[in-house]
């Protein structure tokens, strides 16, 4: 037998290898292995299992890495597919699956020979023929054994590590080998204990817990003797003590002690001895006859000091008295018995187990019991006050089972969702339910039925507030309700926590989160719990498109028209659109995809009206019920919907009126501020009663750029040939491309001169300029610079809707698919920008932002207004976004498209060139459109043009020049298929950018 791998290299072929015995039988397709690729070790892919190869020599496959699959046969397809459709490797296709770190990769290891050994150990003066770098380098492996190549470089870190190698191996001191490393990344397992016996057995070994101890031995020996009283003498040896033990106990309560007593006794009955007496028998001995007489009023038995020894010596000889002794004696104290004198079980146990020190084991075992499951040691540390070496004591007598758990790392643990219920449908709602509902059900009989003819992706157009929202929800139900998961994209992490309340409340205990921002490990247990089938939804960015859920039977797409669903460069291929790999993955599947947008894309519409997807509309604003207040979930995480009180009917809503702004008219006016008059005085009504605001700035930093008064200079990324910009925050000139950061310019470096200016406005300066005019307005900004981490956007969320600020300020991230109740005013401060870039799809972005930036505006009972300031209020884009007239900007740019033979009525693809050198760059651009128009020309492709090269609108960027080449064509992957691309050529099938 024989197998199809496939391996993470640069290449789109497959390999065959030999399935060696000890893996015949459990291989399968999907499978994680290890092959011998080339000279090193690499990890694979099962494709499938052939029963022959097409290559005579094969290698055996080497080791199987994980047991389970990693890959189902849809994955599988669809990995093949997007190779086919993007050109990429297609291990790098197959890896978009796998969490990050799972599989180990081809690495050096370097260690010494015996000679190396030797030398170091009893030659070290034979080291001087080597340089520094190889002396350091053979010292360092003496040290710690043999090296990886990662570990080398930062053991070694600012030396040449490789060239040192090469030198110890040349003296055969070191030996190299190519090995596969460890993976990364690794389950995190956790000590556990489980009771091992009846939780009823507990009570009965209670007292016998903890250490050994005498105190409570002479207590359990009392208890078990008649009357609960013994010689000291007989519990002494019971126990094991010395009396010291025994009077320690009489001193603090625990036991009565009573001393040795000697006793004479008359050998006669007293009666006898009273007629004796009586008779005169013993009047010739007074003494003696005073002594008996004194013996029978007691019963015949006196202690012996309470007679004179002298006279009873004379008696005992005469056979009138005996003697006996009585040892001493210990009992249980009073304390422990009841008032009828039987021993108290309660208090004598509670004492056993505090002498024995057994409280903690004895917690343990009942905090076992309740649990009636195996939990993490260190909650039971927690909740008991004790420490590993009592948990082994307790395994070691067979009172628990310490064993071992996984652990997993779960970015919402610790996060309480308050559990909502589905509000009622408005009738534009129920009928895109009904119409998706028909389609699922139609699925889900499909292996017993006709097979679906209609497509299964449906494009849920509704304006912004419309309550799509809700119908993802309800089709998530519905899909969990059959048994099968669903994963639900949004385009920005900054989404995620909105996104992820909106579903876990829902959906409680079923729900995960996947995206870039979160660790390794996090990732790498998400993936496990879901492949394992133990989640049910999956919320994240365009990467939690390819969690392996077992069953996946429902995609959603919010804000389906976002950019961020495609992967382009710099990114490493394969260069997808989450889109069209969701509609694949779907297909495979048997599931269905709903691409949601206010503002669908032109591809998407386009599609819709062609009949590849259905549309379905939902035309107005959905509120809340009426005459009722509404109210934030009782979670502090708790941002999504609001819930209506009380009532049955669904309020409506208009969308926000839009005034657009001409800011050339603001400068005649002399109104040199940021803010028009009419956002100036909408602002001070929306703060007057009480309401918040947005200000939207499409971009970022105190400043656009900053320049030189005198001769123009303008500060430039030196690695990038962007425009620094002036944070205040830390008073420097950044690059918020590259991260590139220096100090702020007082001089020109260019003139020396010292007009520094700073020109244009970032969201610091508008904050700073709200404040002057508001002076008691709370504002708060939300761009990249502030929410860094996926956790910031929730902190700044989760402040602006519980209302700790007026005012938000933002970039483009707060124009997505935020529901924020009390927002009734939304000013677009700068609505030109973007519009003059030269790419094809301005108009369309421009559109699209504006309408959805606006559209957080009025999204419940409080009307909504949005100010669009713009130095071109004419624009077409412009205007039909003021008017949320989605079907007249489509129709006019569709239009223009057809025109223009720009897609969707033709294909790109873009040949992106890169070079730290800035001839080197051009000259490989010029090279590669002569290789393209030739093998345009050699293929016959009449249909399909080029344009270009020319340099890219970002022509430097991270210390690379940039040109790129465009190919216009029905099917570009013609022109491309084939072609090796040289280093620093990058292709991008279908882009969505063209800077």
């Amino acid at each position: 037998m024989y197998a199809e791998v496939a391996v993470n290299v640069p290449v789109r072929t497959t390999f065959h290898y030999e399935i060696p015995p000890q893996l015949a039988g459990r291989l399968r397709p999907g499978h994680l292995v290890r092959v011998s690729f080339g000279t090193a070790d690499q990890p694979g892919i099962v494709l499938a299992l052939l029963q022959s190869s097409p290559i005579e020599q094969t290698k055996p496959i080497k080791e199987l890495l994980d047991s389970t699959p990693v890959l189902g046969p849809a994955h599988i397809q669809t990995a093949r597919w997007l190779s086919e459709t993007t050109l990429a490797p297609l291990g790098a296709c197959l890896w978009l699956f796998l969490p990050p770190g799972i599989a180990g990769r081809s690495d050096v290891r370097i260690s010494l020979t015996e000679a190396g050994k030797w030398i170091v150990g009893r030659s070290p003066e034979a080291l001087d023929d080597l340089d520094e770098d190889a002396q350091f380098l053979i010292r360092l492996l003496a040290r710690r054994d043999a090296l990886y190549g990662r570990q080398m470089n930062q053991a070694m870190a600012g030396k040449d590590w490789a060239r040192a190698t090469e030198a110890l191996l040349r003296h055969e001191l070191a030996r190299r080998e190519v090995v596969l490393s460890p993976p990364v990344v690794q389950p995190r397992r956790v000590r556990t204990a489980r009771l091992a016996i009846p939780a009823e057995r507990i009570d009965h070994i209670a007292t016998r817990l903890g250490r050994e101890n005498r105190r409570a031995s002479v207590l359990e020996v009392l208890l078990a003797s008649p009357e609960q009283t013994a010689s000291v003498a007989s519990v002494c040896q019971a126990a094991g003590c010395t009396e010291n033990v025994l009077r320690e106990m009489a001193r603090e309560g625990d036991i009565t002690l009573t001393p040795r007593a000697r006793w004479l006794e008359l050998t006669m009955p007293t009666d006898a001895m009273a007629a004796r007496l009586a008779a005169g028998d013993y009047d010739r001995v007074p003494q003696q006859k005073e002594t008996l007489a004194a013996f029978v009023p007691a019963g015949g038995v006196l202690p012996s000091d309470e007679v004179p020894s002298g006279i009873a010596r004379t008696l005992l000889e005469k056979g009138l008295l005996r003697a006996s002794e009585q040892s001493a004696q210990a009992s249980l104290d009073r304390r422990y018995r009841l008032p009828d004198g039987q021993p108290d079980q309660a208090a004598i146990m509670a004492r056993l187990i505090a002498l024995r020190n057994g409280i903690k084991p004895l917690s343990v075992l009942r905090l076992l019991a309740r649990e009636g499951e195996a939990v993490q040691v260190d909650w039971i540390f927690a909740q008991t006050d004790t420490r590993l070496p009592l948990l082994r004591e307790l395994a070691e007598e067979g009172l628990i089972v310490l064993g071992e758990a996984d652990d997993w790392r779960d970015p919402l643990a610790g996060r309480d969702y308050a559990p909502t219920v589905a509000p009622p449908f408005t009738p534009d709602q129920q009928a895109a339910w009904e119409q998706l509902q028909r389609h699922l059900d139609a699925l889900r009989w499909e292996e017993v039925s006709p097979a679906v003819d209609e497509p299964h992706v449906f494009l849920l157009h509704g304006v912004t507030g419309s309550g799509k929202t809700e119908v993802y929800l309800r089709a998530v139900e519905y899909t969990l309700a059959h048994g099968r998961q669903a994963i639900v994209l949004v385009p920005e992490i900054a989404l995620t926590p909105q996104a992820v309340s909106r579903f876990a409340s829902r959906f409680p205990g079923q729900v995960a989160v996947v995206h870039s921002d979160l660790s390794r490990g996090e990732r790498f247990d998400t993936w496990r719990r879901a492949r394992a089938g133990e989640l049910s939804v999956i919320v994240g960015t365009r990467s939690a498109l390819f969690t392996p859920l077992p069953d996946l039977g429902l995609i959603v797409l919010d804000e389906e028209h976002d950019g961020s669903y495609k992967q382009s460069p710099s990114f490493p291929p394969p260069y997808y659109h989450a889109r069209d790999t969701a509609i694949e993955l779907a297909r495979r599947t048997r599931g269905t995809v709903i691409l949601g947008s206010a503002t669908p894309s032109l591809e998407s519409m386009y599609a819709a009206e062609r009949g590849y997807f259905q549309r379905i509309v939902l035309p107005v604003r959905v509120a809340g019920r009426y005459g009722q207040p509404l109210r934030l979930g009782e979670s502090r995480d708790s941002l999504a919907l609001y819930s209506p009180v009380g009532g049955d009917h669904t309020l409506t809503i208009d969308l926000p009126d839009v005034a657009i702004v001409d800011m050339r008219e603001e400068l005649k006016a002399g109104n040199m501020s940021m803010f028009s008059r009419p956002l100036q005085k909408a602002l001070d009504e929306t703060l007057a009663q009480g309401q918040q605001a947005i200000l939207f700035l499409n971009r970022r930093g105190a400043a656009s750029y900053v320049f030189c008064r005198d001769c123009g200079f303008v500060a430039r990324c030196p690695r990038c040939d962007m425009p620094l910009t002036y944070s205040e925050v830390t008073e420097a000139l950044r690059c918020h491309h590259c991260g590139y950061r220096q100090p702020v310019l007082h001089q020109c470096p260019n003139c020396q001169g010292r007009r520094i200016r700073h020109f244009g406005a970032g969201t610091e300066t508008v904050q700073t300029a709200l404040g002057e005019l508001f002076p008691n307005a709370r504002s708060i900004r939300w761009d990249r610079d502030t929410a860094s981490r996926h956790r910031d956007h929730d902190a700044i969320l989760t402040r602006f809707a519980a209302r700790d600020a007026d005012v938000l300020i933002g970039t483009q991230m707060i124009s997505k698919g935020l529901d924020l109740p009390d927002v009734t005013l939304v000013g677009v401060l700068n609505a030109d920008l973007g519009l003059a870039l030269p790419d094809f799809r301005a108009q369309e972005r421009t559109f699209q932002l504006l309408t959805q930036v606006v559209g957080r505006a009025g999204r419940r009972e409080q009307p909504g207004v949005g100010i669009i300031q713009t130095y071109r209020p004419d624009e077409s884009a412009i205007q039909a976004a003021a008017r949320h007239d989605y079907s007249a900007f489509y129709q006019g740019e569709i239009a223009r498209r057809r025109d223009l033979a720009y897609p969707p009525f033709r294909r790109l693809a873009r040949l992106l060139i890169q070079h730290h050198n800035a001839s080197l760059a051009q000259r490989e651009a010029e090279r590669a459109g002569l290789i393209l128009r030739e093998r345009i020309r050699f293929l016959g492709l009449d249909a399909t043009s080029i344009i270009g090269p020319a340099p890219c609108f970002f022509g430097k960027l991270e210390g690379m020049y940039r040109w790129h080449v465009m190919v216009r064509s029905p099917d570009p992957r013609i022109v491309f298929d084939g072609l090796d691309l040289a280093k620093g050529w990058y292709l991008d099938l279908d882009p969505l950018e063209v800077l």
